[in-house]
């Protein structure tokens, strides 16, 4: 279990180091309210930079005013627009708890959270709703949202009524004595981070390809926007993921997540003896000379060729020992 707290503009300018010191690694950032794009909260680019730059992990909240499943679409697509570009690693959650809408009652209100956590997912974002024990019991359709998204529940006191991902148990938390109170938090459990693949590909064994001898082969094709769920990036251009509860890599590229990592490239820095691969098989050996541009696809870890490394230089392939 880890602790994580929760931040908007009301906390003003925050000292992350400090939050950090006190053992807490996890923030949740609103990215604003409403349907407007004027109606961000100011505070939160600066704060996902300075969570990041402490090597926190970030998700985001935002607060929903909609009436209608329409407005919640609209909703979830303007947050979508702020927070394009960042990386995060937690969900997006809805935020319902806006007493002027408990008229709508508890289907629309559903309706209306369900739509923009689907919105979020198509865009290959983790979603879940944010609520209080009250709303859960009395205005959502808490096992109906429980079945498909992530919960963030907001009960204070040293217990709870319903099962969750993350709990907010209290709104006086404090990283130093005299300084201001934070929403703080238990996160039970990391909430699945899902992607979507944006064409038809492969999913491989391993982290690298070999067409050559076949240790590390496409196990299974998807189509374009089959959702994964996402394990980790090995920070070489590939993901692990799994699918249908097995587990697989699959190249970056193809994945709709920003931020990942991309194949290394390097400048040959000497005649370097490399051997040509067409149709999947070696063909001759040849020499690539200094200054040569390649891009690292992949090292080999098993098989015949184990510790080569795998480079392209625009379509041609090459190994190289």
């Amino acid at each position: 279990m880890q602790k994580a707290i929760d931040v908007s503009k009301w906390n003003g300018d925050i000292d992350y180091t400090g939050v950090k010191s006190i053992g807490i690694n996890n923030v949740i950032i609103q990215c604003g309210y409403g349907m407007e794009s004027n109606q961000k909260d100011p505070y939160f680019d600066k704060n996902y930079r300075k969570a990041k730059k402490n090597k926190m992990r970030v998700g985001v909240y935002h607060y929903s005013y909609a009436k209608s499943v329409n407005e919640a679409r609209k909703e979830a697509n303007t947050c979508l627009k702020w927070i394009k570009g960042k990386d995060l690693d937690l969900p997006i959650y809805i935020d319902m708890e806006e007493e002027n809408l408990t008229y709508l009652g508890k289907e629309i209100l559903t309706k209306i959270a369900i739509e923009f956590c689907k919105v979020i997912e198509k865009s290959g974002y983790t979603a879940g709703v944010y609520a209080n024990a009250n709303w859960f019991k009395n205005y959502l359709n808490y096992n109906k949202i429980k079945k498909n998204y992530s919960i963030w529940l907001a009960q204070y006191g040293d217990k709870k009524d319903f099962s969750c991902d993350i709990w907010q148990y209290t709104s006086q938390g404090k990283i130093r004595k005299n300084a201001s109170n934070f929403d703080m938090n238990y996160i039970y459990k990391n909430p699945a981070i899902y992607v979507t693949v944006k064409k038809k590909t492969g999913l491989y064994k391993y982290g690298y390809r070999d067409y050559i001898t076949g240790t590390s082969k496409v196990k299974r094709t998807v189509e374009k926007g089959t959702k994964l769920k996402w394990i980790y990036d090995d920070m070489y251009g590939w993901s692990k993921v799994q699918y249908q509860g097995k587990d697989y890599f699959v190249t970056n590229s193809v994945l709709n997540r920003s931020s990942l990592s991309t194949f290394p490239k390097e400048v040959l820095k000497k005649d370097t003896k490399v051997y040509v691969i067409k149709n999947n098989k070696i063909k001759k050996s040849k020499v690539l000379r200094k200054g040569k541009k390649v891009t690292l696809v992949c090292t080999f870890e098993n098989g015949k060729f184990k510790g080569y490394d795998y480079l392209s230089s625009g379509i041609n392939r090459y190994l190289r020992k």
